[in-house]
């Protein structure tokens, strides 16, 4: 299993992109195997927000083996051509380095500006479409949301990790174009951390709804990542990903500067 820091991009201390890109090289010097971030345009209540694929870009100049990338992408607001454009140029920034997450986005990235597209028809149509211009064919799509005609992109891989809140079906909506699945689950109390039970069914759902038996499965672990990492493990998860924006800065880079997890579960 591999181990990433996950970090929201907004506020007074993450919403500097100087302060992301740091922790992105503290944390390969720590021995993590990813870093990723939140992609919105607006937070309620916090005018500054950082854009997560001009960051990534900087992360790639200063980083060399960590995999990065944006946890999870609209397409229907950023359109899937300006989304495989910024993925063609980033993975070859990044020698390879890019994973894509995708999802259906949150309703104050569209309602403020009159979007009024339905998110998760966006997500179902866009991953295709998008995979399509990565391919390196001559695309010609005309879909209920979306267009494209005679165009054609250089042929990039870029792995894509599909998101949403599960249990609901929104996380499969694209599952046959992804090589994997990075759910989010929320109860009243806010980020609810999958069990290995839950993952296994998690993995489950993805599979059956077309996604690849040996594809990457990614939990959102918390502020600390659970102890029995080994029986997340064994239920098929991939990733776990620490939720950096639950701590102080300071309290962030001890738990950066700390490393990830040393083998049979334990806690760095």
């Amino acid at each position: 299993m591999r181990c990433a820091i996950y970090v929201p991009c907004f506020g007074s201390s993450l919403g500097d992109p100087s302060v992301l890109v740091s922790l992105a090289v503290e944390a390969e010097a720590a021995g993590w195997d990813g870093f990723f971030l939140w992609d919105h345009v607006v937070v309620p209540d916090e005018p500054v927000v950082a854009d997560p694929w001009v960051t990534l870009g900087a992360v790639a100049t200063r980083t060399s083996s960590l995999r990065l990338g944006p946890l999870v992408t609209s397409l229907g607001r950023r359109r899937p051509w300006k989304v495989a454009l910024e993925a063609s140029t980033l993975q070859r920034l990044s020698g390879g380095r890019l994973v894509l997450g995708v999802g259906a986005g949150v309703p104050q990235d569209y309602s403020p500006f009159g979007e009024r597209v339905s998110r998760a028809e966006a997500m179902s149509e866009g991953v295709g479409l998008l995979c399509a211009l990565l391919s390196g064919e001559e695309v010609d799509h005309r879909g209920p949301l979306f267009q494209a005609s005679g165009v054609r992109f250089a042929p990039v891989d870029v792995p894509i990790w599909v998101g949403g809140n599960w249990p609901r079906e929104t996380p499969f909506r694209a599952a046959e174009h992804a090589s994997g699945v990075v759910p989010a689950t929320f109860g009243p109390d806010g980020l609810v951390v999958l069990s290995p039970d839950e993952a296994a069914r998690l993995k489950a759902d993805f599979v059956a709804s077309g996604g690849p038996a040996e594809g990457d499965v990614v939990i959102w672990g918390g502020a600390a990542l659970p102890e029995e990492l080994k029986e997340y493990e064994d239920a098929g998860v991939t990733w776990m990903l620490t939720d950096g924006g639950a701590l102080a800065l300071d309290e962030l880079r001890a738990f950066v500067a700390a490393g990830p997890p040393r083998s049979g579960g334990e806690a760095s």
